[in-house]
């Protein structure tokens, strides 16, 4: 079996930091070609801070100045707490979602303390890491606590940003078994504002939970406040609509474009139509609202980002690397949607751990996501 994890050229985010999670936790080498985009290159040197050796994460940096194919070998994480500041609108994000893996299984709590922009288009946001993806961790046995010290949005200086993640692991991974989500409990529609933000969150939530209800769910809104450090008159708003179901949770967020006529939203990774500002608040309503009907119109159990944040956790388990005793348990769940980013890091899994996963599926279509010890 080889010890070079080895990507293509330019990989979708979702496969680099998969990748970069499988290589901290088991030990082996990486292999990429420079240069990575902004929030790329971060994930991983911020995977090399989590060691405390100074001098490593200065050969990440330098192999990461480089040109062509170059092979990096991220040193071992220590647990503990390890402050990170980040520049990238959605470093924050991924650092959290990724590296929580690799340190989930050193079996003691960390903590990670994220400067950074950690509210932007494209990547999840606070409340929605908090009320979907701490509970999918959960189900892995990583007992995940997030804490929003202050909002940062893009255009905002990333220093303004804290994003607070404790991690306090169970004593061994715990397989996933989700091909069945179960009946819709509740949908939630969460605006999350600064006082200058309070009326075009409050259009938003309304919009959505109006189109939601003519679709014959059952939504209610909510208003909470959001800790900005200087929001300057600014109004800085987010929105998140939540689905709880017997079996899984699902989650849609949206963030208006920072000084522009255009929002983003969409389930769990964002992209969506372009508005008017007057009427931006509704149109963002609108479009969260429809993505959640989608989801919930369709079968799967998670949807396609989620999915690919859940393949990871999956690969350890049934890898044996998350376990204390007996042989590794098998992982299944099923996605709305098989990505490019799912199929590329279940094909490269198995050169670097005894593991085999297998999607039933195409991209862009519903499917079966099973990950087996080899």
């Amino acid at each position: 079996m080889e010890r070079i994890l080895e990507l293509p050229e330019a990989p979708p985010a979702a496969l680099l930091d998969g990748a970069i999670a499988i290589a901290l936790a088991a030990g082996v080498t990486l292999r990429l070609e420079p240069p990575l985009d902004g929030a790329g290159a971060e994930v991983v040197q911020a995977a090399a801070m989590l060691s405390g050796d100074d001098a490593a994460v200065e050969a990440v940096r330098a192999a990461l100045a480089r040109r062509g194919r170059v092979d990096i070998d991220l040193p071992r994480p220590r647990p503990g707490v390890h402050s990170l500041s980040l520049r990238e609108p959605s470093s924050v994000a991924r650092v959290a979602t990724a590296l929580s893996w690799p340190l989930g299984l050193l079996g003691r709590p960390s903590e990670l303390r994220l400067r950074g922009i950690n509210h932007c288009a494209g990547a999840p946001g606070f409340h929605e890491l908090s009320l979907s993806w701490v509970l999918q961790a959960s189900a892995f046995g990583l007992r995940a606590r997030l804490e929003l010290r202050g909002a940062a949005f893009a255009g905002d200086p990333p220093e303004q940003g804290e994003l607070l993640l404790t991690l306090d692991p169970a004593p061994a991974l715990t397989p996933l078994h989700l091909a069945h989500r179960g009946l819709l409990r509740q949908v939630t529609v969460l605006g999350a504002s600064g006082s200058a933000g309070h009326d075009d969150v409050r259009r938003a939530v309304d919009e959505a939970v109006r189109l939601l209800r003519l679709h014959g769910v059952n939504a209610s809104g909510e208003r909470v406040p959001l800790p900005l450090v200087h929001s300057g008159g600014t109004r800085r708003w987010v929105l998140t609509a939540v689905a709880e179901l017997e079996n899984s949770v699902v989650s849609v967020s949206a963030v208006p474009a920072p000084g522009a006529a255009r929002l983003q939203a969409g389930i769990g990774a964002g992209g969506g139509p372009a508005a008017g500002s007057d009427r931006e608040p509704e149109a963002l309503g609108a479009h969260a609202a429809g993505a959640l009907n989608a989801f919930l119109s369709s079968r799967g159990a998670l949807d396609g980002p989620a999915a690919e944040r859940m393949l990871v956790p999956a690969i350890l388990c049934a890898s044996g690397l998350g376990a204390r005793a007996g042989p590794p348990p098998q992982c299944h769940f099923s996605t709305t949607e098989v990505t490019a980013a799912q199929v590329a890091l279940a094909a490269l899994a198995h050169t670097v751990l005894p593991v085999r996963a297998a999607i039933d599926g195409l991209p862009g279509e519903e499917g079966v996501v099973v990950v087996a010890p080899n």
